[in-house]
C-alpha cells in the first residue's frame, strides 16, 4: 500500500453551501468507504447552538444524536485513503485537533487535505474558483499547477489553520483548498464542489469517477441560465458580477 491520503471536512463556519462536506461525503459513498472511528463530541460544542438531533416517532424517542464526527477509510488497489467529515467545534480546538491526530496514531500519513467551502461574488457562468494555502512552499507551487490559486490572508481562522499548524509542526505535508461559491447560490453547491473535488482528485492522487457530479453540477447550472433567461433583475445581478469577476478577479478574503 502507498502512504495514506487524509481528507477533512468541517460542517459550519467553512462550509459554506456544502461545498465541503459534499465533496468528502461523495468521496465516502462513491469509494464504498468504511467506518473506523469516531470521536466523541461532548466536550467540543455548545448544544444551544449545534443542537443535537433527536428521532421521535409516534411519541417514542427513537434516537439522538450529539454533532458527529466520523472517520472513514477507502482501501483499494494503488490507494489508501482516510475522509474525515466533522463538525466545527465551537471550544477546546486544541484539543479537538489533537483527538483528530491521535485517530492517525500508527498510521504512514503522507498528504493531509482540508476541504472548505465560501461565498464570495463571482457568477455561476465562469469555471468556479478553487484557493488554497500549504505549509511548505513546494505544496504551494504545487497548488498553483493544478489551478488554485495562493490566497494572502490576515484575520479570523477556521479550524484549519490549527489542523494545518500542527501538520507544520510535525513535518507532515497538509494544503486547505477551497471552493468558492456564488453568492445566489441557496442550495448545495454541485457546481463548485465539482471543480473543488476535480482539484482534490488530482493532488491526492484519489481514482474516484466524478461522473454523477459533474451532473448535478451542470444541472445547477441549467437552473440558474433558466433563472437568468425568466427574471432581469437576477439576469443583471449577474452580468454585474461577471463584469466584476473579469476585471478585478476577486481573491479570495475570508478563508484559512
Amino acid at each position: 500500500m502507498n502512504s495514506l491520503g487524509v481528507v477533512m471536512a468541517f460542517r459550519g463556519w467553512p462550509d459554506a453551501r456544502r461545498v465541503a462536506t459534499y465533496s468528502a461525503e461523495y468521496l465516502v459513498e462513491t469509494l464504498d468507504a468504511v467506518k473506523v472511528g469516531e470521536l466523541d463530541s461532548t466536550i467540543f460544542y455548545d448544544f444551544a447552538v449545534q443542537r443535537p438531533i433527536v428521532n421521535i416517532e409516534r411519541g417514542l424517542l427513537k434516537d439522538y444524536r450529539p454533532p458527529v464526527n466520523e472517520l472513514y477509510r477507502v482501501a483499494s488497489s494503488g490507494m489508501d485513503l482516510l475522509v474525515f467529515i466533522g463538525v466545527e467545534p465551537h471550544m477546546n480546538w486544541p484539543a479537538y485537533s489533537k483527538s483528530i491526530f491521535k485517530m492517525f496514531e500508527g498510521k504512514d500519513v503522507g498528504r493531509i487535505c482540508l476541504l472548505g467551502g465560501l461565498i464570495d461574488r463571482v457568477p455561476h457562468t465562469v469555471e468556479p474558483l478553487v484557493s488554497g494555502l500549504a505549509t511548505t512552499p513546494d505544496l504551494v507551487e504545487e497548488l498553483k499547477r493544478h489551478g488554485v490559486e495562493p490566497t494572502d490572508y490576515l484575520g479570523p481562522s477556521s479550524i484549519h489553520s490549527l489542523i494545518l499548524d500542527e501538520c507544520k509542526r510535525m513535518g507532515l505535508p497538509a494544503m486547505s483548498i477551497w471552493g468558492h461559491s456564488p453568492e445566489y447560490v441557496m442550495d448545495v453547491d454541485a457546481a463548485t464542489a465539482h471543480q473543488l473535488l476535480s482539484k482534490v482528485r488530482s493532488l491526492m492522487n484519489i481514482d474516484v469517477d466524478l461522473t454523477r457530479l459533474r451532473r448535478e453540477s451542470e444541472e445547477l447550472k441549467r437552473r440558474l441560465d433558466d433563472l437568468m433567461a425568466g427574471n432581469e433583475d437576477f439576469s443583471q445581478l449577474v452580468s454585474k458580477l461577471e463584469l466584476e469577476y473579469k476585471s478585478l478577479r476577486r481573491r479570495p478574503n475570508y478563508i484559512a
